[in-house]
């Protein structure tokens, strides 16, 4: 289970360090959503014992957890678009999302705690390590995003290791499973509230019936045959 070894290692060190993790990477629909985290770890205790990867409790104690989150938690998600998916591709789009959320993260933390962004440590669940100068040169609204970091690190079951990372993974989790809830409405053919996207019988099934919607990823491959040119 998910401990704070990693966050006391850097507190003593004197480093910020924020979590990262994403949601629907895998999903035929809908976006990525990727949330970054940054706990007071003077107040670790404070927080509940529950918190581990999102994959391992139910919707009901992720929620739970979220509501019981006070001011020694700062966190932001932010989301690339399933158009973004199909035009940068599924890796640089996460990129993307991540990026927008540190930055957003990051400025709210500087500001109110007057954090050097040289004492910040960032680490992100998985293999890989973002390279965020690739993602400037994708996207030119984010080239207006400076964001300057001392330390980037992937880390492989990152929300199993990480409280900081896990909280990140309940929170991008409840986060697009929220959105995608509100897909339904507009799109209840597909479903979207049952299985928030992903590649289920059901889903095919709608997809067979009604074709594709206008938030399902054409870049996919499971979707491209459904593609009327």
């Amino acid at each position: 289970m998910a401990d704070f070894t990693l966050e006391k290692e850097n507190y003593h060190k004197n480093y910020y360090m924020i979590g990262v993790d994403e949601a629907g990477r895998g999903s035929w629909a809908g976006p990525i959503v990727a949330t970054a985290c940054w706990l007071d770890y003077k107040k670790h205790e404070l927080l509940s014992e529950n918190i581990n990867d999102s994959k391992k409790i139910n919707s009901i104690k992720r929620k739970k957890i979220i509501l019981s989150l006070n001011d020694s938690i700062k966190f932001s998600s932010s989301v690339s678009t399933a158009k973004e998916i199909d035009h940068y591709g599924l890796t640089l789009a996460n990129f993307m999302a991540m990026k927008r959320a540190l930055w957003c993260l990051c400025e709210s933390v500087n500001k109110e705690l007057r954090v050097n962004y040289l004492n910040t440590k960032i680490y992100i669940d998985g293999k890989q390590t973002p390279n965020f100068s690739n993602v400037d040169v994708a996207n030119q609204n984010l080239k207006k995003i400076n964001l300057r970091l001392h330390s980037t690190t992937s880390l492989v079951k990152g929300d199993n290791k990480s409280k900081t990372i896990a909280l990140a993974s309940i929170i991008a989790k409840e986060t697009r499973d929220s959105i995608m809830k509100n897909y339904s409405i507009s799109y209840p053919n597909y479903k979207f509230d049952n299985h928030f996207g992903y590649g289920t019988k059901k889903h095919s099934e709608a997809i067979e019936k009604f074709g594709i919607s206008p938030i399902h990823r054409k870049s996919f491959k499971p979707i491209s045959p459904y593609i009327v040119n």
